[in-house]
């Protein structure tokens, strides 16, 4: 029923409006991505759950030697090797929870760690020069707006 305003009847609409339809779709595609995530935790092996537990492990006693090393002492490469082995056995997780791509990082991470086992110093210096590069470069670029410690 037309009541003279060019509008309609009823009290005007304010803000942002969104069709139920497009509510529906996005609660839908939300939902099939937590399904999808959910069948790959349940599809992974048990080999991998393993694997994850091994390398939580291996991080989490390791971290603290590379992040703060003794007194006088500069950090073991053993530290290095066994952090890098636990973020590959992390990702072959990942990999067979979510899928092959995340095995790449995970052979990486093993090919890195590699001279490390062999007692190879000279790469184990260049590791921790490039970190301390890319640190240094990070902080520049970041220091104008952030202070970093």
């Amino acid at each position: 029923m037309y009541n003279g305003n060019e509008q309609g009847s009823g009290r005007p609409r304010a803000g942002l409006v969104i069709p139920t339809m497009y509510v529906y779709v996005v609660i839908g595609i939300i939902a099939v991505i937590v399904v999808s995530l959910v069948g790959g935790l349940l599809s992974a092996g048990v080999q991998a759950y393993f694997a994850l537990a091994a390398g939580i492990l291996l991080l989490l006693a390791n971290i603290r030697d590379l992040v703060r090393p003794a007194y006088g002492q500069i950090a073991g490469g053993a530290a290095l090797m066994n952090t890098m082995i636990g973020a590959a056995l992390v990702f072959f997780f990942l990999g067979g929870a979510f899928g092959w791509l995340w095995y790449i990082p995970a052979l990486l991470m093993l090919l890195l760690a590699l001279p490390l086992g062999m007692q190879r110093a000279k790469v184990y210096t260049a590791y921790l020069d490039t970190a301390r590069t890319v640190a240094g470069g990070v902080r520049r670029a970041v220091g104008g707006k952030v202070r970093l410690p």
